[in-house]
């Protein structure tokens, strides 16, 4: 039996069919009417859906510029939530979304990823293969790792992350055309794998022949999205899954999209992303083992969805934000169609800078989001963040 509400706050008025007991096979969406960009730092709550929509951000509070988070597999809160990083430029209070500071300069801008165990300690990245850590307490500033005798080493580039102990990472590196990925143990400060993939880079400063790399939450396998060339121009090819030792290559499968690295409820690692037009889909990196998630005409290809998978507090779910109706939702990873809808993004997401970008934080009580609540204006941007009241 499906039940309709019809919500109605001051951000959108939103209909939507849904299962009872959440059990949602099908989400339409009517009617979206957008409203006023709230103001800085004021709530506005929505009583039905107990969801507090907050702006964290302001051109003229910050020095005259749009700062945005990473990307949706970057954390930007730290492993308390106590703190969010901008840009590792920018240190809010993860409660109130005051400024708290600004990050020294050397570096601003950076691939900077929070630990998972300690809420002052930020790890960067550097493309010279320099890794520092950084206490954003005390303003210390250490190098941990150089890694040396490379062109460019990045942390996915962008969509790479470590372990949740802290210990394992695995870096893109660029030596000449080659791809090499290099497997550091953080903990011990040695390297403790490779494996050179010959002209899977290419010329330029960006790669060319893979689109990111990264170690899986546990450490213990190496994700590879690759990309392959198509007469004059390349788009995304297979997602591949290594032993951390590079043994034991298997494709998960053939075409890569937005996706991200978790576990699920049963302490399983899986890649979950968008397959197909509509679905989302599980794939288990042990065995290669397949299954679809979710599957809706919402979430029809385009360059503006995106997942989530930052919620390590919170196993089992995955958070999505797609284009066609601006949704940001938690959809459970077990099969059985759960979602918990989170917020109306009301973003136009005309250009790649103004994407949207949903990230949890580590319990997934909060998304942050970027969105231009409806400005046309090619520059402008906010950061949002929508949470359950409790």
């Amino acid at each position: 039996m499906f039940v309709k509400f019809m919500l109605i706050i001051s951000l959108t008025a939103i209909w939507f069919y849904a299962k009872e007991n959440q059990n949602i096979n099908k989400i339409r969406f009517i009617k979206k009417i957008s409203s006023k960009n709230p103001p800085y730092l004021k709530p506005v709550i929505d009583p039905i859906l107990k969801v507090k929509i907050t702006r964290i951000t302001d051109y003229k509070r910050f020095q005259n510029s749009y700062p945005k988070h990473r990307y949706a597999k970057n954390q930007p809160f730290n492993c308390d939530s106590s703190l969010i990083k901008l840009q590792t430029k920018w240190l809010l209070d993860g409660n109130t979304y005051k400024i708290i500071k600004i990050f020294p300069k050397s570096i601003h801008f950076t691939t900077s990823i929070w630990s998972h165990k300690n809420p002052d300690i930020l790890y960067i990245f550097r493309d010279d293969g320099k890794i520092l850590q950084y206490n954003v307490k005390t303003d210390r500033l250490k190098e941990i790792f150089f890694l040396k005798n490379y062109d460019r080493v990045t942390l996915g580039p962008n969509e790479g992350n470590m372990d949740l102990n802290d210990k394992y990472v695995a870096l893109a590196c660029k030596r000449d055309k080659d791809l090499v990925v290099e497997v550091l143990d953080l903990k011990s400060k040695k390297a403790v794998s490779k494996k050179t993939f010959k002209n899977r880079w290419g010329e330029n400063y960006h790669p060319l022949g893979f689109d990111w790399v990264s170690i899986s939450p546990s450490g213990e396998y190496i994700v590879i999205l690759w990309n392959k060339k198509v007469k004059n121009r390349f788009e995304s090819g297979n997602v591949e899954v290594f032993k951390r030792d590079f043994s034991k290559k298997r494709v998960l499968y053939n075409y890569g999209n937005h996706g991200d690295i978790c576990f699920n409820d049963k302490g399983e690692e899986m890649y979950v992303q968008f397959a197909g037009k509509s679905s989302i889909n599980g794939y288990f990196l042990k065995d290669n083992q397949s299954f679809s998630i979710f599957k809706n005409k919402e979430f029809e290809i385009g360059s503006g969805r995106f997942i989530s998978c930052r919620n390590y507090k919170r196993k089992g779910w995955c958070y999505v934000s797609s284009e066609k109706n601006r949704l940001i939702a938690a959809i459970s990873l077990d099969g059985n169609k759960k979602v918990e809808y989170f917020t109306n993004h009301n973003g136009s997401q005309a250009n790649y800078k103004k994407a949207v970008m949903a990230v949890p934080n580590p319990t997934g009580e909060k998304v942050l989001f970027s969105s231009d609540w409806g400005d046309k204006n090619q520059k402008v941007v906010y950061e949002y963040i929508a949470e359950k009241i409790k």
